[in-house]
């Protein structure tokens, strides 16, 4: 039978699993979306869409935007062998 101390101590994991879950969230903001956002490879991947766009928009001609699109997106590529080398040089 339960009794008002057992549901206290219940209620009491309850809310510090619930701030671990929080404070897990936190983390992963600031790790992992950190990391993200200040990839070179995210920042190359982003500029590819949004740079030949706002070319197209200023009326360049669609081969140009194409050909920056293009280059943009093997830079980005690119980098991302570049840090697959990194991580087998550590190893």
């Amino acid at each position: 039978m339960l009794t008002p101390g057992h549901m206290v101590c219940a209620g009491l994991i309850i809310i510090i699993k619930i701030k671990k879950m929080k404070n897990l969230k936190t983390w992963f903001v600031s790790v992992f979306v950190k990391q993200i956002f200040t990839s070179k490879k995210f920042i190359y991947a982003i500029s590819s869409v949004i740079v030949p766009s706002i070319m197209s928009a200023l009326g360049v001609d669609e081969q140009t935007a194409m050909n920056l699109f293009v280059a943009l997106l093997s830079l980005a590529g690119f980098q991302g062998l570049a840090d697959f080398g990194k991580e087998a040089k550590k190893k």
